[in-house]
């Protein structure tokens, strides 16, 4: 599988089961808000985790406080690294719109019994089918070159 079809797939799988709506992304990449950082709790399956040493990713101007961890658009870069910055994360938007274009992912989840539990389990199974699909499709289809 191309490798950042690997470190998209990592990403959505090792943060997914606890991901809340109020958290920040850095805090998702992080592994920890602040209040969880005072009480010394770190999630250390968060994505800071799984990026070899030596490597970066690309990402939007909110993860800036983790420049040795992710590259972003910044003043003083030049035309052409900011352009390419663009296509990657465009990349990526690509990629999360295709998650989005199956309705279980799009809509409202209500399938399984009565009770959170199920239904988290249930839709975590749905969104990890959804993207075994979509990594099969990446792999024989690529996204596009950077």
């Amino acid at each position: 599988m191309k490798r950042s079809a690997c470190i998209i797939l990592v990403l959505i799988v090792s943060s997914y089961p606890k991901v809340r709506a109020s958290i920040h992304d850095i805090s998702m990449f992080r592994g920890y808000t602040t209040t969880d950082k005072k009480k010394n709790k770190i999630d250390k399956d968060a994505f800071i985790y799984h990026i070899p040493a030596g490597k970066k990713g690309v990402g939007e101007s909110g993860y800036s406080g983790e420049p040795n961890k992710i590259v972003t658009t910044r003043k003083g870069q030049s035309v052409e690294m900011k352009r390419r910055l663009g296509r990657v994360r465009s990349r990526q938007e690509t990629f999360f719109s295709r998650v989005k274009s199956f309705n279980i992912m799009k809509n409202r989840f209500r399938h399984g019994k009565c009770g959170t539990k199920d239904k988290m389990i249930r839709h975590k199974h749905c969104f990890e089918s959804v993207v075994v699909l979509l990594a099969y499709d990446i792999e024989h289809n690529p996204l596009f070159d950077v």
